[in-house]
C-alpha cells in the first residue's frame, strides 16, 4: 500500500509540471515544484467518489504569493526505455525504425498529427501553433524561424533546450502575431510519467486534493472526469493563479489540464494562457483533446 501511495505522489508531482512562459525570462518556470512526501493524501478507495466530489466543489482561495519565475525544479525519475506499439502481424513482418524518443510529428495537408509510441496514442495538434518535440529536428529548425527573434518566443525556445524528451514529450507555442498578451506566450505541453499501476481516478483525486496545498494562491474552478467523443476517459482540472514575471509584472494565469492513462503511464496535457486571453484560443485546446485516440483501438 505504501509503495502504491508513493507512485501516486510521484504522478501528482508530474501533474503540476505545467509550463508558464513569461516575458523576458531565461527559462520556462513551472507552476509548482516537488511536494514533500509527508503531505501525500491517503486515498481510501471506498471514499474516493466522495473525496472527488468534495474537492471539485471546493473553491480554494488563498493569498497570492509572488513565485520566482526563473527557477525550474526537476523531479528525478527513472524513465522506461520507449517501446513501440506491437504491429499487427502480416504475412511479411516489417521492421519499423521508430525515432529515438519513440514518437512522430507529421503534417499532411495542413493537419498536424502527433503519435507517441511510448504511450500508444495519437492526437491532432492545433495547426496554427508551433509544435515541437524537445531534442528533435523541428526544435532545432524552430530556432532559425523569423518569430524566434521575438524575445518572448526566443526565451521559450531556449528554455526547452535541456528538457528531458522522455518526460516532456511535446510543447506547442502560440506564436501568432498579436497573441502575446502581457508578454506571455500561451502554451500547451505534454508530460508523460514513468510506468505506474495507479488508476486515473486515484491520480485525479490526489491531484485535486493536493494542488491547493502545493501551490499557494491557486484557485481550482472545476474538476471532473469525462469521456472524449470517441469514448476515452479523461480527467479535467481547471485552475487560476496570479504570477509575477521576471520583469516584475503581475499577470493572472488560466490553466486547463487534461489527464489520460496511456499504456501504464499518466499523460498530462496542460494549456496555460493569461486569464483575459484564454477565451480566444481555448477552443484549440479543447478540439485537440477531443481528437485523442489510443493506438490499436477502433
Amino acid at each position: 500500500m505504501f509503495a502504491h501511495q508513493k507512485k501516486v505522489l510521484l504522478l501528482f508531482a508530474l501533474l503540476i509540471l505545467s509550463i508558464s512562459v513569461a516575458c523576458s525570462t531565461s527559462s520556462i518556470p513551472f507552476i509548482g515544484g516537488e511536494p514533500e512526501a509527508e503531505v501525500a493524501p491517503t486515498i481510501n478507495p471506498l471514499d474516493l467518489e466522495i473525496m472527488i466530489a468534495e474537492a471539485a466543489a471546493t473553491k480554494v482561495a488563498q493569498t497570492v504569493e509572488a513565485i520566482p519565475t526563473n527557477t525550474v525544479t526537476a523531479i528525478p525519475t527513472e524513465t522506461p526505455v520507449p517501446s513501440p506499439t506491437p504491429i499487427p502481424p502480416t504475412n511479411t513482418p516489417t521492421e519499423v525504425d521508430y525515432p529515438n524518443t519513440g514518437s512522430e510529428l507529421e503534417e499532411n495537408e495542413g493537419v498536424k498529427i502527433y503519435t507517441d509510441y511510448v504511450g500508444a496514442y495519437t492526437i491532432t495538434l492545433p495547426t496554427r501553433w508551433l509544435s515541437l518535440r524537445p531534442g528533435e529536428e523541428e526544435y532545432t529548425e524552430a530556432l532559425t524561424l523569423p518569430e524566434a527573434s521575438i524575445p518572448e518566443i526566443q526565451a521559450s525556445l531556449l528554455a526547452m533546450e535541456n528538457f528531458d524528451p522522455n518526460t516532456f514529450r511535446l510543447v506547442a507555442l502560440d506564436t501568432r502575431e498579436g497573441h502575446y498578451n502581457d508578454g506571455f506566450v500561451s502554451n500547451i505541453n505534454f508530460v508523460l510519467s514513468e510506468e505506474t499501476d495507479a488508476s486515473l481516478e486515484e491520480i485525479f483525486a490526489a491531484s485535486v486534493l493536493g494542488l491547493p496545498e502545493t501551490l499557494p494562491g491557486v484557485l481550482i474552478t472545476s474538476a471532473d472526469i469525462a469521456i472524449t467523443s470517441s469514448g476515452v476517459p479523461v480527467a479535467f482540472i481547471v485552475s487560476e493563479r496570479d504570477q509575477v514575471t521576471a520583469t516584475g509584472q503581475n499577470i493572472s494565469l488560466y490553466q486547463k489540464q487534461a489527464l489520460f492513462m496511456v499504456k501504464n503511464h499518466s499523460l498530462v496535457i496542460s494549456f496555460t494562457s493569461t486569464l483575459d486571453f484564454k477565451d480566444q484560443i481555448i477552443e484549440d485546446f479543447d478540439a485537440m483533446v477531443d481528437s485523442f485516440g489510443l493506438l490499436g483501438e477502433e
